[in-house]
């Protein structure tokens, strides 16, 4: 394979937020159509070499052509990560510089947020680099919702403005999470399954964190969190739920027949999620069976031996 046609359309599917099985697939795709060129100027009597620069530039520039795939894939991307590393940081700064004028305390903690700012910015400013973008991305995404949910408040001040743009903040970050996850090339294989993955367990992931928020917060309150077993049943369903997520992309890429199948293990998840929110009903039996009890074995599987 020609070296310098090679380093060239690498450094433009380098630049799109896909996979590795999908930027394969666009470089063969750019790369018969770019020696489909270099022939043609082989034949009208130039060297190889001089034929293969002829090529690569009536192709156009690598930087220009890549960034252009990213645009058609996901439009804007970079400015909407851009305004939301900013915006979060000048939050943070907002809210930290406020409570230290007008209570004489500095919360330190409050910039804690600012690595996945860091992250975020970071993606928005490199268009090329050798990770699974689309992975990184979204785990930086994911951190910096989770984060700024937890240490940027918005009552620091009695301007209900900072609450509409917290939530804003943390809508965007949603929305891009959202977004990176189901932006794949046209033509792609399996989008539509892939794109369904994507969403049911994005959506259900975001369920065990607000199950996770409520035991914690619960056990904050009342005292009684740390131990070893709570931890572990609350590590469990997000195992089961990483697992299942990364089989089933697995399946989808590789088109197999057991992929729809497969769908039937978010039960335990929506199992798992269902059996929290009927934890604040006040049925406590069905035809006589203790249903409080069974809700408790689902959500607490490790029971610590006496």
């Amino acid at each position: 394979m020609n070296s310098k046609i090679d380093e060239y359309l690498l450094k433009i599917v380098n630049q799109t937020d896909c996979s590795k099985d999908e930027r394969k697939d666009m470089y063969d795709e750019m790369y018969d159509h770019l020696t489909t060129l270099q022939l043609d100027y082989i034949e009208r009597g130039y060297s190889k070499n001089e034929a293969e620069v002829f090529a690569m530039k009536d192709f156009g520039q690598a930087a220009a052509i890549g960034d252009g795939l990213q645009q058609a894939l996901f439009p804007y991307r970079k400015e909407l990560l851009f305004i939301l590393a900013i915006g979060s940081y000048l939050f943070v700064c907002i809210q930290y510089f406020y409570v230290l004028l007008t209570e004489n305390v500095a919360n330190n903690w409050v910039f804690i947020p600012t690595f996945a700012h860091t992250f975020l910015l970071f993606f928005a400013l490199n268009q090329t680099y050798a990770l699974n973008r689309k992975l990184w991305l979204n785990l930086s995404l994911v951190l910096n919702l989770f984060l700024m949910y937890l240490f940027a408040y918005p009552d620091f001040s009695y301007n209900p403005t900072w609450s509409i743009v917290l939530y804003v903040l943390l809508a965007l970050t949603i929305f891009l999470i959202y977004r990176t996850a189901l932006t794949y090339p046209v033509g792609g294989k399996n989008v539509s399954q892939k794109r369904l993955i994507h969403v049911v367990n994005i959506t259900l992931g975001f369920l065990l964190i607000v199950v996770f928020g409520f035991f914690l917060w619960a056990g904050l309150f009342f005292g009684s969190l740390v131990s070893y077993w709570s931890l572990a049943n609350y590590a469990i369903p997000f195992i089961i739920w990483m697992l299942v997520y990364s089989f089933q992309i697995h399946l989808a890429n590789k088109q197999s027949k057991w992929l729809k199948v497969s769908y039937l293990l978010w039960l335990y998840v929506f199992i798992y999620v269902a059996t929290f929110f009927s934890l604040f009903t006040s049925q406590t039996d069905i035809f006589g069976i203790d249903i409080v009890s069974i809700f408790r074995r689902i959500l607490y599987p490790i029971q610590p031996s006496l």
